[in-house]
């Protein structure tokens, strides 16, 4: 199932600002010269715990799709949190996108998951007997980050926190190999968090 979700578009924003991550990794505001590459760590982290790439979760709102070969008897959506069904987009006997109205099914978000049905009474189109006959996007991420403005509060400190950590090793180890010392991982760090939130594919 994870290799069948892909992103549709990059969030309008990032959980964490520039200056909380400077502050994390104890770079004075007024320096500017890694400005640019905390900025990429900052989105870089966010990735690492999103989708089926990362973690399978979804921290900030942004479309998402998941694409199937035919219609199962309930489409299961393994990441979350799910915040609405865009469309349901299916290829007809005659080779035709139709959008499945949504008066046709109803979806209920788990904690970091969705499940759709037909809705009572209904059943799933006929669906082409073809590969990707069926497309879902929908749009996940933590409630408030799809408002305008953009409300962080529902995130997870965890979450925040395991990113803040993560970059400012990135900030310090800018290399794949350390010289000298034993690696050693810290207790309570990104991975006991992240073990918080396991789900889908890592649970």
């Amino acid at each position: 199932m994870w290799e069948r979700i892909e992103r549709v578009a990059q969030p309008e924003t990032e959980p964490l600002s520039l200056a909380e991550v400077k502050q994390q990794c104890r770079v004075d505001t007024v320096v500017t010269d890694d400005d640019a590459f905390l900025t990429r760590c900052i989105r870089a982290a966010r990735e690492a715990i999103e989708g089926p790439d990362g973690r399978g979760l979804a921290i900030m709102a942004a479309d998402w799709r998941l694409t199937l070969d035919c219609f199962p008897k309930e489409v299961r959506i393994p990441m979350g949190p799910v915040l609405s069904i865009v469309n349901i987009v299916y290829v007809d006997g005659a080779g035709a996108a139709q959008t499945l109205d949504p008066a046709d099914y109803h979806w209920r978000p788990g904690r970091y998951e969705a499940r759709i049905q037909p809705a009572y009474g209904k059943a799933w189109p006929a669906a082409r007997s073809q590969l990707d006959a069926v497309t879902i996007t929908f749009k996940a991420g933590f409630k408030g980050t799809e408002e305008d403005p953009i409300k962080l509060g529902n995130i997870p400190e965890p979450l925040r926190v395991a990113m803040m950590m993560l970059i400012a090793h990135w900030y310090m180890v800018r290399s794949t190999t350390v010289v000298g010392t034993v690696p050693t991982e810290i207790q309570h760090g990104f991975e006991d968090i992240m073990n918080m939130f396991a789900v889908g594919h890592v649970a």
